[in-house]
Formats: C-alpha cells, structure tokens, sequence
C-alpha cells in the first residue's frame, strides 16, 4: 500500500507541475507572437519557425540515444545499481558532446543553402546573422542538459520543470519588452538563447549536488556496444519524428513561400502548446509503466491498463480536439485578425493529426516502456516514407492541404502498426483482443464525429456581439455537451469504471 501510495504522489507530482508550467506558459507563448506579428512581422515569424524546423533536422545527429539511455535506466535506478547509473550517465555525456560539436559544424556547413530553402524572403548578412544565434539555443541541450535524463527516469522530473518555469516568466516578459520598446528579432533570438542556458545550466548543477555519485568514469564500450544497437532501432523513430514535425514547415516553405510558414504555424502552434499539456500530463506515467512491464507478466492486467490509458487518453482527445475544431477560426479572427485565416480543409487535416496523436500516443507509451525500438523502426521508415511522398507530390497540385494529407496518412501508419506491436510483443494476446481493441476505438471516433457535427450546428446559431464572450460560452458549452455525452454513452464500460474507481481513490 505504502509503495503504491508513493507511486501516486509521484505521478500527482510530476504531472501536477508539468500541466501547472504549461498553464502558466501557454498565455505566454500567445502574447509573445501576437507582439511579434504586430511590432516584428509575419515574415520574420515564417523565417524563425523555418529555421526552427532547419535545426530540428540537424538535432537528428542525436540519433534516439536518450530514449536509448531512458530504457536502460529504469532496472539499474530500481535496482538501486548506482555504478550502473553513472556509467550510462557518462555515456550520455561523451555522446551528446560529440553530437554538440558535429551540430555545430552541420550548422556552419548549412549556411549556404538556405538560399534554397528560405523563399519569398530576401536573405542578407544579417539573415546569417539570425541563423547563428537560433542555433545556440539548440546546440546548448547537447552539453548541459543531459542530467536531465536521469530526473525523468528517478520520477523527479518536476524539479527541472520548476526551473524551467522560473525562466521561463523571466525571459517572456523581457521578449516582451524588446520586441515591443526596441522592435528587436535579434534581442528576441538573444534572450531565447540566454534562457535556454540559465535552465539548463541551474538543473545540471543541482544534478550534480542531488546524485552524488554522479562522476567521471571510463566509458563501458560493451555497454555502449549494447546501447548502440538499441540507439541503430531507435534512429528510425527519430526519422520518422523529424518527418512528422519538421518537414511540413521545410516543405511549405521550399514550394509555397516562408511567409505562408508562419500563417500556418499559427495554427499549428495552437496544437503545439494543446499537445504540450496532454504531454505534461501523461509523461509522468511512462516511467511508470516502464516499472509496470518489469513487474507484471499477465498479458489481461496489461491490457486493462493499456485500455484504461487508451480510453483516458480519447477523453482528453474530446474534450480538447472537438472544441478546438469548432472554435479554432473565429479565435485566429480575434487573436490576430481575420486576414491570417486558412482554409477549412486545412484546419479539419490539422485537427484530424491532433486526434490521431493523441490517442495512439498510448502505443507508444508501451513500446517505449517495454523497449520494443526494434520492431517499431520498420513502421517508423514506412510511415515517415510515406508522409514525406505524399506531401512532396500533392504540395505541387493543393499545397498546404497537400502536405497535411502526407501528415495525416502516416498517422494512420503509425496507430495501425504500432498496434500490432503493442498487442503482439508487450501483451501477448491473439487477434480477438486486437479486434475488440479497434472496435472501441472505432466507436470512439463515431462518438466525436456525431458531437463535432452536433456542436457546430449549435455554434452556428449562438450570435454574441462580443467575439471574446462568444468564444468562452461556445467553449463552456462544447465542453459541458462533449463531457456529459460521453459520460452517458460509455458510463457502463470497463475502461469508465476503472477511471471513476481511481478518481474516487
């Protein structure tokens, strides 16, 4: 009882500061771009989020080696084999060192391509300029923030959020000030690289105090041996993650323009900071189910657990996708006004991926937790082949929409596949369980379907004069129909039962 009680804190803990920081974040994240469009401008946006996706692709050199590193924490941490510890802690350094350098150079070497890649934009020095300083915020990670690892895998990730934080409200409220007093891209790059340092350097140090026996050591190379080939499975999720995230923005920008890359990434940026709160709520948990799989062996407790995370996973799904897709236009209109709308084709593709990612997110959670990087590589390839074929050959004929229709068909790969994995080589059960398994999911999306047509007829005939009174009140009734609906429908269901019964608890 005392174990499991401590097990809950922890979770509590950790998701409670994670979903806390991207509360209190998020508004910033609102502010902070709505001044920049007003005072700095959309192109400079499309160009910072162009080279954002620019350096995403160089952090591939990374390879997968910390979700490597995470895997092979978990026995060693619970075991209490603190040598163990340290020396793969060690290993993460020298690795990420050299990944800091070769990022350094990448970057350098990138320089005089970005004449093709940056489009509808004229590029002068100051450009270069731009470019170099962005690419210190990133290349930091590699040399300070590998510590990092170890208070995710420890359950202690809650304490590098609290910093975060902290620096977080800092460095916003300076933005603020030098893009609205001083109209300044380059004082924005500065302080974003000034913030990602003064993080990452305070949680290496307390680190340093908080596991002592934390120090340098020669490297293990069987250990490492071993690592690699966990780091040569993983190198494919890294792919197909850099494909999903990054190359919509590079492709937009090569065959549409770089100005259109920021029209659409304030869509999308909307997404980024909803799937930065889911994540800060289910993250905490995978380590958990990581010490979940060492312990249990029964294929049928898996599953209810992998149905309980699936099904909480949808709920969340509702009740942020189905409001988002309805409102999601008229709030563009009242952010940052009506001539930065796109298409409703556009929107309905982007909210589809939302779904998609947040509910199959629960395959991933086992895949990880169980280690079954090798397996997931072939569909990791097939998917991220697929969504950069797509989007090259439609862009040229529905642009934008195009690319989305890449996005959202790789998806499917990916929730199918990683399916099959789960039920195959974690669980262990037969094609019966695997049909009962798409049969729930499948009414789930029934479900959303007939509330997203339900809720936009009901918001079609709600006229408030205020834009703001008419987006909370749209809201407040999406959530409440969304909520109740669901409730009634899937009362009686095992999954609901579980959840009731824990909340109760």
């Amino acid at each position: 009882m005392g174990t499991n009680g401590s097990k809950k804190k922890v979770v509590i803990k950790n998701s409670s500061m994670s979903f806390i920081s991207q509360i209190i974040t998020i508004p910033f994240t609102f502010i902070t771009r709505s001044l920049f469009i007003k005072y700095i401008g959309i192109e400079l946006l499309g160009l910072n989020n162009t080279f954002a996706s620019i350096f995403t692709t160089l952090s591939l050199a990374e390879l997968g080696f910390q979700t490597a590193i995470v895997f092979n924490l978990y026995k060693p941490l619970h075991d209490k084999n603190f040598e163990e510890v340290n020396s793969i802690i060690n290993i993460l350094k020298i690795i990420y060192r050299c990944v800091g350098v070769f990022f350094i150079v990448a970057t350098l070497l990138t320089i005089p391509l970005l004449k093709y890649i940056v489009t509808g934009i004229d590029i002068t020095y100051i450009t270069y300029i731009y470019f170099v300083i962005q690419a210190f915020a990133f290349v930091c990670t590699y040399f300070w923030a590998y510590k990092r690892t170890l208070l995710y895998v420890d359950q202690k990730e809650y304490i590098s959020k609290i910093w975060d934080l902290i620096f977080s409200i800092i460095f916003n409220l300076l933005q603020c000030l030098a893009i609205v007093y001083f109209k300044s891209y380059m004082g924005y790059l500065i302080l974003k690289v000034l913030q990602t340092y003064s993080s990452n350097i305070v949680v290496h140090f307390y680190c340093s105090v908080h596991y002592s026996y934390l120090k340098n050591t020669k490297i293990d190379y069987q250990r490492l041996k071993q690592l690699l080939l966990d780091v040569k499975n993983i190198f494919a999720s890294r792919i197909a993650s850099f494909v999903y995230n990054s190359t919509d923005n590079l492709v937009i920008s090569s065959f549409v323009s770089t100005v259109s890359v920021g029209y659409f990434t304030n869509y999308t940026m909307i997404m980024t900071c909803l799937k930065a709160l889911t994540k800060s709520m289910f993250s905490p948990i995978v380590p958990i189910l990581g010490n979940f799989l060492l312990d249990e062996n029964d294929g049928q407790k898996r599953e209810d657990i992998f149905f309980l995370n699936t099904f909480v996973r949808y709920l969340i799904a509702s009740i942020i996708v189905i409001p988002t897709f309805i409102l999601i236009d008229d709030f563009i209109f009242w952010w940052i006004g009506k001539n930065m709308l796109l298409n409703n084709h556009i929107v309905f593709l982007i909210c589809i991926d939302f779904y998609i990612h947040l509910v199959h997110s629960s395959t991933m959670d086992f895949i990880n937790s169980a280690g079954l990087f090798k397996t997931d590589k072939y569909i990791e390839v097939l998917g991220a082949l697929c969504n950069i074929t797509i989007s090259l050959i439609l862009v040229n004929y529905i642009g934008i929409t195009g690319v989305l229709v890449g996005t959202v068909i790789s998806q499917l790969i990916f929730w199918i596949g990683r399916s099959i994995i789960v039920y195959k080589q974690c669980l262990n059960l037969g094609y019966k369980s695997y049909i009962i398994y798409w049969t729930k999911n499948i009414s789930y999306i029934l479900v959303t379907i007939i509330l997203v047509l339900i809720l936009s007829i009901l918001y079609k005939y709600l006229h408030i004069q205020n834009m703001f009174l008419q987006l909370i009140i749209g809201g407040i009734i999406c959530e409440i129909i969304v909520c109740v609906v669901i409730f009634i429908v899937f009362f009686y269901s095992k999954e609901m039962q579980m959840m009731m019964k824990i909340l109760h608890k």
